[in-house]
């Protein structure tokens, strides 16, 4: 039975409490984000979000098959195990994360607005908030990145110096830095954050930089867990919020607990702590994407894509 994290009631009542008397901007973001995670569908993955292998390049998937499986979603993640402390891009340790995903409805509060690009198509909307280590606060990211759904893949030509310090980091890996990647649009959150750290940085690029360190994490998972929702041997399994606690937590005015989803492996266990990349038995679990097999001079078949190694798999074909 998987324990739950319920990181997401705390975090509402930190940014709707969060004091920024003069940010009026900030606070629009924050309650904006509040009211989303009140109506997110909560998935737990395991440690740092990490479901597919991040050393290997990531599957061209079509934008479309980032699609939300719930209107929003939560992702709620420990990221205990890697440690990036070290790097100009990570200012504090921040052991507890949230990936929120939804669909962009371009529902921005009015004083967000004029931040934001009005030609935004139809997408996702991904956005971290996190707990700080040294505060015990749960902070939201002063951006989110928009997928759209018909983006098309494209090499990145430019490189930043936050890239070279994350693939000195290994937070990236130099392997598939030539490979295509999703184009992202930015959302404003909290727009005097950003202003303040033009002011600070002298640099739009620098802030920039700081920016794309605190939301990568969060995307990432987010891209993880679509590509693993498509594959045809991996199913959700829920878990329900206990009934008797929340009943107590709502008379004693506190919010209540939310229930969550973890993923499973046909012919595997639940993997609600341990994820699809930490095949403790054989090999390493791995995407196997779809692909044609050919059994025949006349004869072809789909092979869909699946997770495989470590524990159990199931290879599904079609016929064409």
């Amino acid at each position: 039975m998987a324990d739950a994290l319920n990181f997401c009631p705390k975090a509402i009542a930190d940014l709707l409490n969060y004091p920024c008397p003069e940010a009026p901007g900030t606070r629009a973001g924050n309650l904006y984000v509040a009211c989303k995670l009140r109506e997110a569908q909560v998935f737990q993955l395991p440690d740092c979000g990490q479901l597919l292998d991040r050393t290997k390049p990531r599957p061209e998937v079509p934008g479309l098959l980032l699609k939300p499986a719930f209107p929003v979603m939560a992702l709620e993640y420990t990221a205990q195990r890697a440690a990036w402390e070290q790097g100009a891009y990570t200012a504090v340790p921040c052991p507890k994360r949230i990936a929120l995903a939804w669909e962009w409805q371009d529902d921005l509060p009015d004083e967000l607005r004029a931040w934001h690009r009005s030609d935004l198509s139809p997408g996702v909307v991904v956005a971290a908030i996190f707990l700080n280590g040294n505060t015990g606060k749960w902070l939201l990211g002063s951006i989110a990145a928009h997928i759209a759904y018909d983006a098309e893949w494209q090499h990145r030509e430019d490189q930043s110096a936050f890239r070279e310090s994350a693939i000195e980091s290994g937070r990236i890996s130099r392997a598939i830095v030539k490979h295509k990647t999703i184009p992202l649009s930015m959302v404003t959150l909290s727009p005097e954050t950003i202003t303040l750290g033009l002011q600070h940085y002298g640099s739009a690029e620098v802030v920039i930089d700081h920016l794309q360190a605190d939301m990568m994490d969060e995307v990432n998972a987010y891209v993880d867990l679509c590509v693993a929702l498509a594959c045809k041997n991996v199913s959700t399994e829920i878990h329900p919020a206990p009934e008797r606690l929340n009943r107590q937590r709502s008379k004693a005015g506190k919010m209540p607990l939310k229930g969550f989803h973890v993923l499973k492996i046909a012919g595997g266990a639940t993997l609600p702590g341990s994820g699809l990349a930490d095949g403790r038995e054989g090999p390493r679990s791995h995407l196997r994407r779809g692909h044609i097999r050919r059994l025949g001079p006349d004869r072809i078949t789909w092979v869909n894509s699946t997770i495989v190694g470590g524990r159990g798999h199931v290879d599904k074909v079609y016929q064409l």
